[in-house]
């Protein structure tokens, strides 16, 4: 991930790696719930399938049945169309020890419309139908990555459609996300996410104090770090070159990787208050003399 501390808030952009590197897992994506949705160019074909499995199962439990004009070989109600640009985004807050976190986040639907809060979400997922204890442990691997995401976002419900490898759905279950801990709880090699928080905890205030110690740097010369998980071996943080940080840009109106709009205002507001402050420090009368204190 991209990381910038502005103001004392931190940043947090996804990163996509180089083909070369295609094959990292990098947690803190799950962690964060930070997903950026859709299939890359550099997948393997066997990823591609199984990603557009679930992109499929999506669009047919969020489809409207008749406005749809479905083939005869579709499956009643839906006609096939996979379009993975359609998203929606929920942005919430939320804590982690005495961190707060504004997260934003796709959620797949609700259920009826819309009330304005979390309580109606409904995350849609596949996984490879259960045939013995090892899918069944891969499987409860998996719900980490479930619960976090859901979790973080305050999803209350997450339907997983079992699929055959071949892709077809055989039945569906639904899962309270407050309730998943308890289904791996006491098994051989089951997380837990009171550990995997305290990791989170931790991360977060190692990666602050560290970049913090920064020095300030000219208006809008903001650096840029990299963040990077590596599995057996832990995190690495490192701060971008001059050709990084135009990578990351993009030849887009950005500073850092931030909107310029958003910067500005920013900026701008940032001013304002230590005007404020400083307005408010110069008009404040003198305490009356009131002889030593000791």
């Amino acid at each position: 991930m991209n990381v910038m501390f502005v103001d004392g808030i931190m940043y947090f952009e996804e990163h996509h790696q180089k083909p070369a590197c295609k094959k990292s897992i990098s947690i803190l994506i799950t962690f964060f719930s930070i997903y950026l949705y859709g299939p890359r160019n550099d997948m393997e074909p066997h990823h591609r399938i199984q990603t557009y499995y679930g992109y499929a199962f999506e669009s047919y439990c969020t489809s409207d049945g008749h406005e749809r004009q479905a083939k005869p070989e579709d499956p009643v109600g839906w006609g096939g169309d996979v379009d993975t640009n359609v998203q929606w985004c929920s942005v919430v807050r939320t804590k982690i020890g005495n961190i707060r976190l504004l997260i934003g986040g796709e959620v797949d639907c609700v259920r009826g419309s819309y009330t304005g809060r979390t309580d109606a979400f409904v995350e849609l997922k596949t996984s490879l139908a259960i045939r013995g204890s090892h899918d069944e442990a891969k499987f409860e691997k998996k719900l980490l990555k479930f619960y976090f995401q859901s979790f973080l976002l305050g999803v209350p419900e997450i339907l997983v459609g079992f699929r055959t490898p071949s892709g077809t759905v055989t039945t569906t279950q639904m899962f309270k996300t407050i309730q998943i801990p308890r289904l791996i709880r006491g098994k051989p090699g089951a997380w837990d996410p009171l550990i995997c928080l305290d990791w989170g905890h931790k991360f977060l205030i190692f990666l602050k104090d560290m970049i913090r110690k920064e020095p300030l740097r000219p208006e809008k010369d903001v650096p840029i770090w990299r963040v990077t998980f590596k599995p057996g071996t832990g995190v690495s943080v490192g701060k971008l070159d001059e050709g990084d940080v135009r990578d990351v840009i993009g030849g887009e109106d950005r500073v850092g990787f931030l909107p310029t709009w958003y910067w500005n205002e920013v900026h701008a507001t940032t001013m304002t208050r230590e005007a404020e402050d400083r307005h408010a420090k110069a008009s404040e009368a003198p305490p009356p003399y009131a002889g030593w204190q000791i």
